[in-house]
């Protein structure tokens, strides 16, 4: 049954048991991609999630309910995500962390193999972007969402995000470049990086 934003929070806030649940299920994916596709491959995801989840329930009583759940949970993913790509880098910079290597199928890769290596080369890709166009091509172009409620997500213009998405695609097709992947497959990571390939 589909339950309306001011219905789950209302009943997070009274402590019905069904909400708990409820609220994880409708947007446990969403936090979850956002937490991989913004954080990178050094910041575990899995773990960013729950603290998404972990915050937005310490602070459920001061959500007013002026933006919808996904806006205020993206708020909080923001903030965790740089925190967590801070550590991330000093944990690089002292070398306690290295980029994890795909295993070497030999000479003939089955699809899945290649499927991973182009997830990866993706997932760097988005790393070399800025924390801003990153964040404008992910919500856009690979979760579909509208210009003016990326403009309300991010609480910036919506000529903002349109010259932000102008940039990130460029330089995100040069990435990908830089990463073995041409331009003409640029729409085609799209898909690889919703998971739809």
């Amino acid at each position: 049954m589909q339950r309306s934003d001011r219905e789950v929070i209302e009943a997070l806030k009274a402590g019905e048991p069904w909400a708990l649940d409820y609220f994880y299920r409708a947007n446990a994916e969403k936090v979850l991609s956002w937490a991989i596709r913004l954080g990178g491959p050094y910041v575990d995801a899995e773990d960013v999630a729950q603290d998404v989840f972990a915050v937005a329930l310490r602070k459920i009583h001061q959500f007013r309910g002026d933006a919808r759940i996904s806006t205020w949970l993206f708020a909080i993913t923001r903030n965790l995500i740089s925190n967590a790509r801070r550590k991330a880098t000093l944990r690089r910079w002292v070398g306690l962390d290295t980029l994890p290597e795909l295993p070497n199928p030999g000479s003939a890769p089955d699809e899945e193999v290649q499927t991973l290596r182009r997830r990866r080369a993706i997932q760097l890709a988005l790393e070399r972007l800025g924390a801003k166009p990153r964040e404008v091509l992910v919500l856009m172009d690979m979760e579909g969402r509208t210009a003016p409620e990326v403009s309300n997500m991010l609480g910036v213009p919506t000529g903002t995000v349109y010259s932000r998405l102008h940039y990130a695609r460029k330089a995100f097709a040069t990435a990908l470049e830089r990463e073995g992947l041409g331009r003409k497959e640029l729409f085609g990571s799209v898909a690889v990086a919703r998971g739809d390939a």
